[in-house]
């Protein structure tokens, strides 16, 4: 924190912003205040792990102090280039000198993910940094005496200031499933977006951008040359996350194509079989465990799966919603909480295949949003006819969309797109937040062509939805996730692709599945997408249905206020009928949760 009028900081005070984020680093805790600042630091040591990486970390001349969480992959090289007079091991001292050396412009030399603070005392002055994907988090906040306050998850802030919703986040929350950055969910806390760094000095609080995803310069079409820059790319930032590691790196693994491709590369470098995890259901078809023991036999990993049920999910929501702090409905976030938590007792760092997706072209929208964008208008009718019918609503959200021609009707879709919205909510909850349509919001952002729903996804779907899942999960328990797909030249190279290499007549991910022909197995490649979906549909109809009844139609439900009775009944017994409300239903039980806690 920086105090607005230059005293001392209170160090008990810190102590128990530091106590709420204990999770993320129980290695250690470092507190060091000065005249008008004071920084809190919880420790995952990860590199360097003796007390010279401990933080706060200080310069030579003790003039600069940072506070670091993420890791640095290039940091070996930096260290190299600046020649200083070394303390430690860690990367955190690398940023530290570079920041001496180059100022700001440190942060476009760093390969890694990072979210950091640092105080320059001579010239009274804060930085605060994030990476250009958005891996790590960081937020910040005025108090009502005027102090700054920042912390890698908004809990730190309870108790320091008030913490009240922001109707219109709400609003966007109930199309997204998150709260895009910089908001938060609440009234006067903000988010450093991904590629920002932010400047408090004496002419007061500003951040700037210093990285924006545009498409890159062309790579060529020689499917040849593609693929194996792709090979080249995916096989050395899978390698500098195992070796920026002085500890055990293992691997998460599903049934996909992402994940498989990590762990064929992992698995290659390592010294030892790769430790390898995998979580699933008690619902066949949506258990990937059969499949993901396969793939790990194919590798020789030493492999462990376990498996998630509808009473985790009763005893986890409060647990979930307190600890994600912002509204948040991402229902996958259960599962990997679960995977998470057993994980972390064997190993400290995890590879993941997070953002193969969304910079390869993989989700199943693509390709439906690229035939929507082909089609006339007047054939939404008969798509919606044909959901209605088949109880498939896929169908119903591409009829929004080929009406539309808007890629904000077909995210939003499965959950609350311009009809889902106003039939739920009430009249007033509308007028009160109409700057808000998250429909609109996704069109202003996603542009109106494919390439620019796949910049959406990389630069707000990604960052504020995926990784925070990632993120909150895995450092609950001590557990550091690394995604090789969203290694900043991988993601680069990716972006100079032409369209029709990722996504083309139904295809996705077509240079990608190409370029790992041989190294994944062909079944691999050639099986349909699951993803990582929970049966809720199933479970509200079924073990489930009695508890998502009562915390949403509760007679003294928070909901009530924002959303019509009688169209939450309606979804309920839609999806009691076979329809799938599942997400839409999780969304609404974790928002009345929220809400009885905030509201």
């Amino acid at each position: 924190m920086v105090t607005k009028s230059g005293a001392l900081p209170d160090e008990a005070l810190l102590r128990r912003m530091s106590s709420a984020v204990a999770h993320r680093g129980p290695d250690g805790e470092g507190v060091w205040t000065s005249s008008g600042v004071g920084l809190a630091h919880r420790r995952l040591a990860i590199i360097d792990l003796s007390d010279r990486g401990a933080q706060p970390m200080h310069d030579a001349r003790g003039e600069i102090t940072i506070v670091f969480n993420g890791e640095i992959y290039n940091y070996r090289e930096l260290k190299q280039e600046l020649r200083a007079d070394w303390k430690s091991d860690s990367d955190t001292e690398v940023i530290l000198e570079g920041y001496r050396a180059w100022g700001d412009d440190v942060v476009k030399r760093l390969r890694g993910m990072f979210a950091f603070a640092i105080w320059d005392a001579p010239r009274k002055r804060l930085l605060l940094a994030r990476d250009r994907i958005g891996k790590k988090p960081l937020f910040y906040a005025r108090t009502t005496s005027g102090d700054f306050l920042f912390a890698s998850e908004i809990k730190a802030f309870r108790g320091v200031r008030d913490l009240k919703p922001d109707w219109n986040a709400i609003r966007l929350f109930l199309g997204l499933q998150y709260v895009p950055s910089p908001r938060t969910g609440f009234e006067g806390v903000s988010q450093l977006e991904p590629g920002s760094i932010g400047i408090l000095d004496a002419s007061g609080w500003r951040t700037e951008k210093y990285h924006v995803w545009e498409r890159e310069p062309g790579a060529g079409n020689r499917e040849q040359e593609i693929d194996r820059e792709i090979r080249s790319r995916l096989d050395d930032a899978v390698k500098i996350r195992q070796l920026a590691s002085d500890v055990s790196v293992g691997a998460f693994l599903s049934s996909g194509i992402d994940s498989a491709a990590v762990v064929a590369f992992a698995s290659k470098h390592a010294e030892r079989p790769l430790q390898t995890f995998t979580m699933g259901f008690p619902n066949a078809e949506r258990d990937e465990r059969d499949a993901a023991r396969k793939i790990a036999e194919h590798f020789g990993t030493d492999h462990m799966d376990f498996e998630a049920r509808p009473e985790h999910l009763l005893e986890l929501i409060p647990t979930l919603v307190d600890h994600y702090d912002a509204p948040y409905a991402d229902s996958s976030a259960l599962p990997l909480w679960l995977l998470a938590r057993e994980t972390a007792k064997q190993i400290k760092v995890v590879l993941t295949g997070d953002g193969g997706d969304e910079t390869f072209g993989g989700y199943r929208r693509y390709a439906a949003y690229q035939r929507a964008l082909q089609m006339p208008s007047a054939a939404a009718p008969l798509f919606e006819l044909t959901g209605r019918v088949v109880h498939d609503p896929r169908f119903i959200r591409m009829a929004d969309a080929v009406g539309t021609h808007s890629y904000g009707e077909l995210f939003c879709g499965s959950y609350f797109n311009t009809n889902g919205i106003q039939n739920l909510c009430t009249p007033e909850f509308l007028e009160r937040t109409r700057e808000s349509d998250a429909v609109a919001y996704v069109d202003a952002h996603a542009g109106p062509s494919l390439q620019d729903a796949l910049r959406f996804d990389l630069t707000s779907y990604l960052p504020d939805d995926l990784n925070v899942k990632m993120d909150r999960a895995t450092m609950a328990f001590g557990l550091e996730a690394r995604s090789p797909f969203l290694d900043q030249d991988l993601v680069s190279f990716a972006r100079s692709l032409p369209l029709n290499q990722k996504v083309n007549h139904g295809k996705t991910k077509i240079a990608l599945k190409r370029a790992l022909h041989g190294i994944v197995p062909d079944w691999v490649l050639n099986r349909p997408k699951q993803g990582f979906q929970v049966p809720l549909a199933e479970w509200f109809r079924g073990p489930l249905e009695q508890t998502v009844r009562d915390v949403c139609l509760d007679p003294s439900s928070p909901l009530r206020s924002l959303m019509k009775q009688e169209s939450i009944q309606k979804l309920l017994e839609e999806n009691a009928s076979g329809a799938d409300h599942g997400n839409r239903l999780w969304m609404l039980m974790t928002l009345a949760t929220w809400l009885e806690n905030y509201a």
